[in-house]
């Protein structure tokens, strides 16, 4: 399967590992590089609870890449204290 980062927004795919192409994408503007939130949700498709793969793996196609994907992995996401409609 080779998929843009739309991948990370809700899919439930039975797959147990994500190799990054890239960590940068264009966001219609410019080429930024995935933050550490995108770089989780998309990572997180790898490895689901109750799919033939309950663990997953993550990893990148470029070595150059790699420290960013660690550093992204190992940042915490500050929860959501409060939501609401503009």
């Amino acid at each position: 399967l080779v998929a843009s980062d739309a991948i990370g927004m809700g899919m439930n795919l039975s797959i147990k590992r994500i190799i990054f192409n890239s960590m940068f994408k264009s966001n219609g503007e410019s080429v930024v590089r995935l933050g550490h939130s995108a770089v989780k949700q998309i990572a997180g498709r790898a490895g689901r609870r109750n799919s033939p793969y309950p663990s997953g793996e993550v990893t990148c196609r470029d070595p150059e890449d790699v420290e960013h994907l660690k550093r992204c992995m190992a940042t915490d996401i500050k929860m959501i204290e409060s939501a609401g409609l503009l």
